[in-house]
């Protein structure tokens, strides 16, 4: 598009500048003994037309590529450097003025103040767009934070009063009742709601005639009455929200997340991966447990108990008191006895850390 507006203005400029030569010709008696006026005019109207038209499509793609590494260069500078400069230049060329008309008034050679005046306007710019471009921002700076401390006290506490995002808890945390013991902690803030087709779905696990489940079912409605006596936690249940029976919890708990705007606390790897798709905020009790468990880093040593094979030849495996896997090298002979390793690397895998270890 930049390259055919090029062309067409070179073109209008050829016509332009071959009307201003043709009657220029014409007025002098050039050619006039060759071509009359009309055609004299045309020709050199078009010949210079296409002349310059052709030295646009010669030079249009060197002129573009340049336009456009100036357009990306400035895209790159900061507007404030952009406005800093440009304020900078404008002062310098307002004292170069004012100078001129001193010098003006002084000088009665006009040919010198010419010169002096055509000095200040190069000396005063160029001063003004460096300063502009290189202190500018601490000038800005002066400015804003005046302009901070201008804040009233309405819009202070306007900012005070800014909420934290409800928490969402689905069954699969409280099952696993570790959010009991995160919220005791005071990490977590804000409401904290479990709704009412959440409870159910705990009611119908702990009916289970499955003792696995049932134990779970129940693990679960005790973490919500320890939520509930909490004194850590603003526990929420919420028996108003209007859902369709038949819907599953997953779909329930992300409809309720979009229209609260709440963040979900899960350990259910499917749900996570489905709500973050949906651009829901997940707090996974998993990854905090990764998170705040100590890392060992290499060339450290430790004791570890050895409690079975591993899966590769002459492997044993060990764990940390968090849990975390430790692989032991040429640990087999030593299954149910502790001995002393060298950590040589550590892997992170969706389900946790892995420690690769040797014996010392």
């Amino acid at each position: 598009m930049l390259k055919k507006i090029l062309i067409i203005t070179s073109g209008l400029i050829g016509v332009t500048i071959g009307t201003i030569l043709a009657n220029y010709l014409i007025t002098n008696n050039v050619f006039s003994n060759l071509l009359n006026p009309t055609l004299l005019r045309l020709f050199v109207t078009v010949f210079i037309a296409i002349l310059f038209v052709i030295i646009a499509l010669l030079l249009s793609d060197k002129f573009v590529k340049g336009i456009y590494k100036v357009e990306e260069k400035l895209s790159k500078i900061p507007i404030f450097k952009v406005i800093s400069t440009s304020i900078g230049l404008i002062l310098g060329l307002l004292v170069a003025t004012l100078l001129t008309f001193a010098t003006d008034a002084i000088l009665s050679l006009e040919w010198l103040s010419s010169i002096i005046s055509a000095l200040f306007y190069i000396v005063f710019g160029y001063l003004g767009f460096v300063i502009g471009y290189r202190r500018g921002n601490e000038t800005l700076n002066i400015f804003s934070n005046k302009l901070g401390n201008l804040k009233t006290d309405s819009e202070n506490k306007k900012i005070k009063k800014i909420k934290t995002k409800s928490k969402l808890l689905d069954s699969s945390a409280l099952i696993d009742s570790r959010i009991g013991d995160i919220v005791e902690t005071g990490f977590i803030e804000g409401e904290v709601i479990v709704p009412e087709f959440v409870l159910k779905e705990l009611q119908l696990i702990a009916d289970s005639e499955d003792p696995a489940k049932r134990a779970k079912g129940r693990l679960g409605l005790e973490c919500v009455e320890i939520l509930k006596n909490s004194e850590h936690a603003e526990l929420i249940i919420d028996n108003k929200f209007k859902y369709k029976e038949f819907s599953s919890v997953d779909d329930l708990l992300i409809e309720y997340a979009l229209k609260k705007s709440s963040t979900i606390i899960t350990t259910d790897y499917n749900l996570n991966k489905l709500a973050t798709l949906q651009n829901i905020k997940v707090l996974n009790v998993n990854d905090l447990s990764n998170a705040v468990k100590p890392i060992l880093s290499s060339g450290e040593r430790v004791e570890v108990f050895i409690q079975r094979e591993g899966k590769e030849n002459n492997q044993g495996v060990a764990y940390s008191q968090d849990g975390t896997m430790i692989v032991v090298e040429n640990g087999k002979n030593f299954v149910g006895k502790n001995v002393k390793v060298e950590v040589k690397s550590v892997l992170q895998t969706s389900s946790g850390r892995i420690i690769f270890t040797k014996i010392i």
